[in-house]
């Protein structure tokens, strides 16, 4: 080697000992500085910077330690961030310690790795306040000024991180974990608006990554509102959620376990911090719904069982997501908590794809019925075509339950507005009371139901409203067919067009369990309802009856209520509705030819035409109402020359005081919103007549007992049972609510009595003169008396003079003029019991003036026959024999 390459080397030598040394030195000088470095000393600097930044006091109450190296640690204790004022309580986090761990290499390239990030007993609530104001966001104190660029700290155009903030350029400051551990942590909410809490504790949360760009497995075992589960699987990198743009698959598998439940979801998401762009397969097994509740805050989870689901979920762009291979099972469960009686056998729902139809079938009981559904229903993707245009999709559904089933068969174009609709509807009922648990209520035991019609929707569909056409129902009972439909308004409206060849009411009321009004017959008298039949011959006379109170009515002792009428209801619906029957049976009797049209509009009510054919003629009536006007005028017409009263007493909910058939001619018109104040403006005319029916007899004694006890014949009605009913007319004409009697008479096996005078409806005050008669001796007696007074208590004279007159010329007369008291004398003359009094000509006139009609020539000009006088030997005869 030649001389000057051995000094070159040593040369070399020479230096790199010498840089060496250098180093050697700086190194030793930078531990000697690291070992005296003491880090509290910052203390103060970093809870101004962050007072600053914040406008919260951060406090670092416990020490700062570093360890230096490689893989430097810092290790802070006992840290508190405060609240704003005006929260629950003064931290916002409290935190007992906090290990990071930074990896030094990667900061030369601005880049943060924690290789390790340990919190131990962290403490979080995250609020809003009264005013609606949450304490994480943060705010910088007042007359702070944000760093400008001249300053070393703030170069212009850096973001937060350290980062070019620069459009469309990539941050060079991320943030990565390797390992995150929480310990004992607590993550709590409260809305001071709602009262709303609910906590989330952390027994053990552990977060690992190979790398910033590696998937993250996660393990969670924590509490959420008193439910512990726990969380487990693999994300995405944390690094993609650092890239809003990106459009890579993000991947998520985690399976949540809590009270026996388990559920999983396996899949990727495009846009995860968005919730967008998923696809995703989701299965759970759940044994007990409930069990989850606390998990799902604000909802409220029926307590179903056995659940098994299985289905594909992704994004349709939209709200609602594609589903696919989609299954449900439910296991039995009782849910009368929502409905009465209700429980679930099995319910199996199958969705195999989105162009395919839902398959259901469950089984399930109301009460002691069992009921099966088994259905076929349209593709779950129909909902999502949004209108356009699609093959309708198919509905095939039926409904069995105590021998009852129920088919809906057809089509519905467009599922996602339940519109374009096109349904066949069937139904078969062998006995509808079977179905009275379904219903909830008792049901009328109507057999042989079949029912059939077709289902359309209105204009925009099932919420706008629908129509049945062409339904046939058909009973036991009777049929009825036709069209009819609703409209979802507003106003909501009824339509109809219906039809019934045969219409057995009788039938109808009997299987609703009521009592049922037999026809007239001939010889003993047809039994009230309500009343006992009449005893035997020779048997013992029964046990006086008391005919039920009538119902309470009225205020303060009006007998017309003065309770306003709901005529409120009338504008809250619309109505055209046409009715014709060819044969309608009630009370035994036929009515034929039913013929009405109801038409209510904004208000205003109308009923016309009525008609119908009754066995003594044609029934014609009509009702108008104008609920629009403060006091709505009423007007009724009716014309009904036979209508059977047992089932008119029924359909008010009375009892059967009286049998037969009542004429009713009515041209009445009012004004008000009251009974009592229509009743104070009547004006019109009301004629009743009746005739060859029975009157329960103690209906007599509670509505005449007042004038017969005044009369000094209290025991006229005292047998009780049933009276035959000869005949009984009442004309009355009304102007501004004071009727005046053009006729009153009442001839029955009990009493025989006329009258006239007037009533005012509005005062219910009574002016009349009633003629009682009855037979002394085969002389007829006639007590005229004066009714005065309120309806309720009248006042009630015998008029004498009255009485003279009308006995004059007869020994009854002498004994009516004198002080012996007429009903002692009565009581004399056969227990109180008065003889049949006149035939049937007297009726002739009184029942023709109640038809509106003119009184025959006979009773027109013919005046009442004098009763004939009767030998004195013959009146004491009746007295003492």
């Amino acid at each position: 080697m030649r001389g000057e390459d051995r000094m070159a080397a040593r040369a070399w030598r020479y230096g790199l000992l010498g840089a060496g040394g250098l180093i050697v030195l700086a190194v030793a000088a930078g531990a000697v500085f690291l070992a005296r470095f003491d880090p509290n000393t910052l203390k103060p600097r970093i809870e101004a910077a962050v007072q600053q930044a914040t406008g919260r006091d951060l406090t670092l109450s416990g020490p700062i330690s570093v360890k230096w190296s490689l893989w430097p640690t810092v290790e802070l204790r006992d840290v508190t961030f405060a609240n704003p004022p005006g929260y629950s309580r003064p931290q916002m986090a409290t935190l007992k310690q906090l290990d990071l761990q930074l990896a030094v290499l990667p900061l030369l390239r601005s880049r943060f790795e924690i290789a390790r990030l340990v919190l131990l007993h962290p403490d979080i609530l995250l609020e809003v306040n009264a005013q609606g104001q949450p304490n994480w966001q943060l705010r910088s104190p007042a007359g702070a000024t944000p760093p400008t660029g001249n300053g070393p700290s703030g170069a212009t155009g850096q973001s937060a991180s350290g980062g070019s903030a620069e459009p469309g350029t990539k941050s060079t400051s991320d943030i990565s974990f390797h390992d995150v551990q929480i310990e004992d942590g607590t993550l709590a909410w409260r809305d001071d608006r709602t009262g709303e809490a609910q906590t989330l504790a952390v027994t053990a949360l552990t977060a690992k990554s190979a790398s910033p760009d590696a998937p993250l497995t996660l393990a969670v075992n924590a509490t959420y509102n008193g439910a512990a589960f726990n969380l487990g699987g693999e994300v995405g990198p944390l690094a993609r959620l650092q890239q809003p743009d990106a459009d890579t698959p993000w991947p998520v598998k985690l399976t949540l376990a809590t009270a026996g439940a388990v559920v999983s979801v396996d899949g990727t998401l495009t846009h995860p911090l968005q919730g967008r762009g998923y696809a995703l397969t989701l299965n759970g097994t759940i044994p007990d719904l409930a069990a989850i509740q606390p998990l799902l805050p604000g909802t409220r989870l029926p307590p179903l069982h056995d659940v098994h689901l299985a289905m594909q979920l992704s994004d349709s762009g939209g709200p609602v997501p594609l589903v696919e291979t989609a299954t449900l099972h439910l296991g039995a469960a009782d849910l009368g908590a929502y409905v009465a009686g209700l429980r679930i056998i099995s319910v199996d729902i199958d969705a195999p794809k989105q162009d395919q139809p839902v398959r259901i079938n469950a089984q399930v009981s109301m009460g002691d019925t069992p009921v099966t559904l088994a259905a076929t229903i349209g593709a779950p993707g129909a909902v999502l075509t949004q209108g356009k245009a699609a093959a309708p999709e198919p509905v095939d559904v039926t409904l069995q339950a105590a021998n009852a089933s129920l088919t809906v068969k057809g089509t519905v174009a467009h599922p996602e507005t339940l519109s374009g609709a096109d349904l066949a509807v069937a139904a078969t009922i062998p006995d509808l009371s079977a179905l009275s648990a379904l219903a909830r209520r008792a049901l009328p035991a109507v057999r042989q139901i079949a029912f059939q019609g077709h289902l359309t929707d209105a204009t925009g569909g099932f919420p706008h409203g629908a129509t049945l056409h062409n339904v046939k129902l058909t009973s036991a009972a009777g049929d009825l067919s036709g069209d009819i439909g609703v409209a979802a308004g507003p106003p909501p409206s009824l339509t109809g067009k219906l039809h019934a060849d045969r219409i057995d009411a009788d039938a109808l009321m009997a299987a609703a369990g009521k009592p049922v009004a037999a026809p007239p017959s001939t010889g003993a008298s047809p039994p009230v309802a309500g009343r006992a039949p009449a005893p035997a011959a020779g048997s013992a006379p029964p046990v006086a009856q008391t005919a039920p109170a009538p119902p309470k009515r009225g205020q303060a002792g009006l007998l017309i209520p003065d309770t306003p009428i709901p005529f409120g209801v009338l504008r809250q619906a619309n109505a055209d509705l046409a009715l014709s029957v060819g044969d309608l049976k009630t009370g035994g009797s036929d009515y034929r030819s039913i013929v009405l049209h109801l038409v209510l509009q904004d208000g205003k009510l109308n009923l016309a035409p009525f008609s119908a054919d009754l066995p003594e003629g044609k029934l014609d009536a009509s009702l108008s109402v104008d609920a629009t006007a403060p006091a709505p005028p009423v007007a009724v017409k009716l014309h009904a020359p036979g209508l059977e009263v047992a089932p008119l007493l029924a359909a008010a909910g009375l009892p059967g005081y009286a049998a037969g058939k009542l004429g009713v001619y009515a041209d009445l018109h009012g004004a008000g919103a009251t009974p009592h104040a229509i009743a104070a403006g009547l004006d019109g005319s009301l004629g009743l007549a009746m005739q060859n029916g029975t009157i329960d007899t103690a209906l007599l004694e509670r509505l005449l007992g007042p004038v017969l006890q005044r009369a000094n014949l209290p025991g006229v009605l005292s047998h009780g049972g049933s009276s035959d009913l000869r005949c009984f007319a009442l004309r009355a004409d009304a102007q501004q609510g004071v009727a005046t009697l053009r006729a009153l008479a009442l001839n029955s096996s009990v009493l025989t009595m006329d009258g006239t005078g007037s009533v005012n409806l509005g005062d219910e005050t009574l002016a009349l003169n009633l003629r009682p008669q009855g037979r002394v001796a085969g002389t007829v007696i006639v007590v005229p008396l004066q009714v005065t007074g309120p309806v309720r208590s009248p006042e009630v004279k015998v008029n004498a003079i009255g009485a003279a007159e009308s006995n004059a010329g007869t020994v009854a007369g002498a004994v009516a003029g004198s002080a012996t008291p007429l009903g002692l004398l009565g009581g004399m003359l056969g227990g109180g019991k008065l003889l049949e009094s006149g035939s049937g000509e007297s009726c002739a006139g009184p029942l023709a003036l109640a038809r509106g009609e003119a009184p025959p020539p006979a009773a027109a000009s013919s005046a009442p026959a004098k009763p004939k006088p009767s030998a004195p030997g013959a009146l004491l005869h009746e007295l003492f024999h």
